[in-house]
């Protein structure tokens, strides 16, 4: 008796053991292990609901559509998780399983950035909206019992700017979360591109630019403490695609770089507060119809600013802890030649969208 009861035991520990393990796969605990090569739902854990709508959790921390929803209810009311995804064929837009305690979910973590995924970006006076859909198709083989959803997600940060902006207006504009320097708190920071010299009309992605231009960039984090933290852009240099190892620097330790001209970047104010603004130049990199800009970021316990001769270079240089970036799109490689200027040609460009890669302040 004793021994059949130990080996039922025994049977039912291992049982468990390699529905758990499932082969390379780790099931949910609402799911079981089929022939131990697979994780499958277990139906009688879910009911059929005529008429239910799926009810995805949404949430923007990291500056991410964070999205969630069960797979297995899912699949029980008839609908096909094998194409969960943003309003984009793209991989990356496409959801992926994650047991989430306990329950296989399928989730999507999409960072904030405009255009990818198709996301849209809005801005008003006082915050800043990302928007985009979830599509969640029906199952149709063998029948079809359910429609097709289509879900609107958004999310929406302050900005906490004093100027009025256009509602309609699409700016050239990046946003993220970041841990604070002792990580017991985060901030928004954001990345916004200006037309004017009084940091007040931004750059929308429809406005032409050509080389020779000037416009202006803002790096603000709007809800650090002034009293307590300062905002230093440490490096400005631009590449002329995302993994380029070649490097053209525009500012290095917080000065104009010696091997650039003089007024290809200016700064205007940097490692004083909780912004800081430039002035820069539009410029083309030789065979390439892209520039990538990146700017260093650190923050300070107190003033970081530097004194910069003319063509000088600090040698006072933080750690760097983070970095943000613009992307320059070439619209036109016609060329315009003027013989009676000394320019020679101007290169239209469009600057077209802003990429927040991460940013990850750290005390300097």
């Amino acid at each position: 008796m004793k021994t059949t009861l130990l080996l039922s035991v025994l049977c039912a520990v291992m049982a468990v053991a390699a529905s758990a393990s499932c082969g390379t796969a780790t099931c949910a605990d609402d799911e079981y292990c089929d022939n131990s090569t697979a994780c499958q739902c277990n139906s009688t854990l879910y009911t059929f609901i005529r008429g239910s709508h799926p009810s995805p959790n949404l949430t923007c921390t990291g500056a991410k559509f964070n999205i969630q929803v069960s797979k297995c209810w899912l699949e029980a009311n008839g609908y096909n998780t094998s194409n969960i995804r943003l309003n984009s064929t793209n991989p990356k837009c496409v959801a992926g399983k994650e047991i989430v305690n306990g329950t296989s979910e399928l989730t999507i973590h999409q960072s904030l950035i405009k255009y990818d995924c198709n996301t849209d970006a809005v801005v008003n006076s006082t915050h800043v909206t990302y928007t985009n859909q979830l599509y969640i198709f029906a199952e149709t083989d063998p029948i079809r019992v359910t429609n097709d959803a289509v879900l609107n997600v958004s999310c929406s940060y302050p900005l906490y700017m004093n100027v009025a902006l256009n509602v309609t207006l699409h700016p050239i504009l990046g946003i993220t979360e970041i841990n604070g320097p002792t990580a017991n708190a985060t901030y928004t920071a954001v990345m916004m591109a200006y037309k004017n010299a009084d940091f007040t009309t931004p750059l929308s992605d429809s406005d032409s630019l050509t080389v020779e231009d000037t416009i202006y960039i803002s790096v603000l984090i709007p809800d650090l403490a002034a009293n307590t933290f300062s905002l230093k852009v440490v490096n400005i240099y631009a590449s002329p695609t995302e993994s380029s190892p070649i490097q053209y620097f525009l500012l290095k330790n917080g000065c104009p770089a010696s091997d650039v001209s003089a007024d290809q970047l200016s700064v205007v104010n940097n490692g004083n507060g909780t912004e800081s603004r430039f002035a820069m130049k539009v410029f083309k990199i030789a065979s390439s119809a892209n520039v990538y800009l990146y700017a260093d970021l650190a923050l300070c316990t107190t003033n970081c600013t530097v004194t910069c001769s003319a063509r000088s270079i600090s040698r006072d240089s933080p750690d760097i802890a983070g970095r943000v970036s613009i992307y320059l799109d070439a619209a036109d490689t016609n060329y315009n030649l003027d013989t009676s200027s000394a320019s020679g040609f101007s290169m239209p460009w469009t600057l077209s969208v802003l990429i927040f890669s991460w940013i990850l302040m750290k005390l300097m």
